[in-house]
């Protein structure tokens, strides 16, 4: 568990921050309060290209859904 600022998932605007994992805004001082984040995703480059928030989302949730079992054992 890491901190927001290290993140995939983080849009960097103007003058907050939003969080595409869980569709929220947050202002400087929450983003500075943060505490670790189980969904923490660490940055991906593709062909030297840091992939958007949202490509993150996408690869994370896929992630997610492999891990699921399916059926019964």
């Amino acid at each position: 568990m890491t901190k927001c600022s290290e993140c995939g998932l983080l849009e960097k605007r103007s003058e907050s921050f939003y969080c595409h994992r869980f569709d929220k805004g947050r202002t400087r001082e929450e983003f500075n309060a943060a505490q670790d984040c189980l969904y923490f995703c660490q940055q991906i480059y593709e062909d030297g290209e840091l992939l958007t928030p949202q490509q993150h989302l996408i690869m994370q949730n896929n992630q997610l859904k492999s891990k699921r079992m399916r059926g019964p054992v």
